[in-house]
């Protein structure tokens, strides 16, 4: 058995009097104008056991704030692998949710640049995890890599639409994959998930519908805002070539009724130099809406971001980053957010401490 970890000691201050930056919708509580700790620091622990030669396990924990407003530990992964050839492998258990190209490691920040994934992308996705079995299928073609992994099983999360409202989902049905090609420098990703949940709401909000309207706050925020089936489409691409590493990402979130969807997507840039690592990001979200924003959980906003790296140690990191905000609409993305919001700008600056183990 071989023990490893990864960490992260981060800090953020935002000069936004007007609302509180989160890292994604699980947070119920943001960053304001001081310093804080809470919105990017986390733990993590993994364990491997090889069992024989075509079989192992994985064992992973982590704390860090989220949904339950502290950092109790949650268990991220939790499965057996068996991968009797290069070409074939099946894992059964607790899985990531790999969406996109680094969602399986967008919690490790030791594994890319920025001090934390694009917020205006990876902070709207909706799991962590799936409790079920994936598998995967990788051909050479010529000199190249194709590969394509489907998944299937359950999970289930909890997210904030505003401060007096929150949707927990239990998700009984996700099944999805998605194709990969591998060509010298670059990698392609095309994926398709599709998410059928049980959803509740609650919170002084639901408490006020249901008083107000003589209605089942369920039922009626459900239709509202379509949560209970999603289905969520992905591109992306990435190109790493010496000192040059390029990503872009675009997701598609199509809500039950059709007519609504979520458009989120970012580009980064980055340029090794030894142990100095620039770059520049810019990301963006969008809610396509044809009603008059129900709940208030409509996005609009993009991000460009500029930031430097620097490698202390093989296992260390230290990173620092500057976010300028544009937000047109704040929705799910901010706590504690006011009108004046709407339509502000807001700049952050983030120190960040990334460690392996």
């Amino acid at each position: 058995m071989t023990l490893s970890g990864f960490g992260t000691l981060g800090l953020i201050h935002s000069d936004q009097g007007h609302g509180d930056f989160v890292r994604d919708i699980g947070q119920p509580k943001g960053a304001d104008k001081h310093w804080s700790a809470r919105t990017d620091t986390r733990l993590g622990l993994q364990a491997n056991v090889r069992l024989t030669d075509e079989i192992d396990g994985v064992v992973q924990g982590m704390s860090q704030y989220h949904s339950s407003g502290d950092f109790s530990p949650e268990l991220m992964l939790a499965f057996v692998r068996y991968a009797p050839d290069p070409g074939f492998q099946l894992r059964v258990g607790r899985l990531g949710w790999d969406v996109d190209i680094i969602s399986e490691s967008r919690y490790v920040g030791y594994a890319y640049p920025w001090i934390r994934p694009p917020v205006d992308h990876f902070g709207m996705l909706q799991l962590t995890w799936i409790d079920g079995a994936e598998v995967t299928l990788t051909r050479p073609v010529g000199s190249d890599l194709a590969w394509a992994r489907f998944f299937a099983g359950r999970s289930d999360s909890r997210f904030f639409m505003t401060d007096a409202l929150q949707a927990d989902l239990d998700a009984h049905n996700v099944v999805g994959g998605h194709l990969n090609y591998e060509t010298g420098p670059w990698r392609l990703r095309a994926g398709y998930t599709q998410i059928h949940s049980d959803v509740s709401f609650s919170g002084a909000d639901a408490d006020l519908i249901g008083q107000l309207y003589s209605v089942n706050a369920n039922r009626y925020l459900n239709y509202l805002t379509g949560f209970d089936e999603l289905q969520v489409y992905s591109l992306g691409a990435a190109y790493s070539s010496g000192p040059l590493q390029l990503q872009a990402i675009w997701n598609r979130d199509i809500l039950a009724d059709g007519d609504t969807w979520l458009d989120t997507g970012f580009m980064s840039a980055a340029w090794r130099m030894e142990s100095w690592t620039p770059y520049l990001l810019l990301s963006s979200v969008r809610t396509h809406d044809s009603r008059e924003d129900p709940v208030g959980s409509n996005i609009d906003q993009h991000t460009w971001s500029l930031g430097l790296r620097y490698d202390v140690a093989t296992n260390l990191a230290l990173k620092t980053q500057f976010d300028r905000i544009h937000t047109r609409s704040p929705g799910l993305l901010w706590r504690s957010a006011d009108d004046h919001l709407k339509g502000d700008q807001s700049n952050l600056v983030s120190l960040g401490l990334d460690f392996i183990f």
